[in-house]
């Protein structure tokens, strides 16, 4: 159920994210089409999306080899842009794929998604 409490906490999430965030864009794929004189799919130009984010390094104490890895990063961002395992985040002039997202939730509002990214 929404409440105005996880109304707040969505907008207080955004408004740090914006102060301590960084420059961070999710590239999201193409749109594939059937290409009727060519008989393929062709897939569509990527979408940019700026995201209001911040990319933090995973705990040391977090890396178990398999499902988190040395070097990979969360990026922390806010409500408004639902992310997805098919995207690629794009900062510091290198892209990285999506490995895991996570829902970060009050009440039944998302605040914040925390996407695990790997180069």
């Amino acid at each position: 159920m929404s409440s105005a409490f996880s109304k707040k906490m969505q907008g207080i999430g955004t408004k740090l994210l914006n102060k301590y965030g960084s420059t961070v864009t999710l590239v999201r794929a193409g749109v594939k089409t059937w290409d009727e004189t060519a008989a393929e799919w062709v897939i569509g130009l990527p979408t940019s999306i700026p995201l209001t984010s911040a990319p933090v390094p995973v705990n040391a104490y977090l890396v178990n080899g398999t499902t988190i890895q040395a070097g990979d990063m969360i990026v922390k961002s806010d409500y408004s842009i639902v992310p997805q395992m098919a995207d690629k985040v794009e900062f510091g002039g290198e892209q990285w794929s999506v490995v895991a997202i996570e829902k970060k939730m009050v009440n039944d509002d998302v605040v914040a998604y925390f996407i695990q990214v790997r180069k």
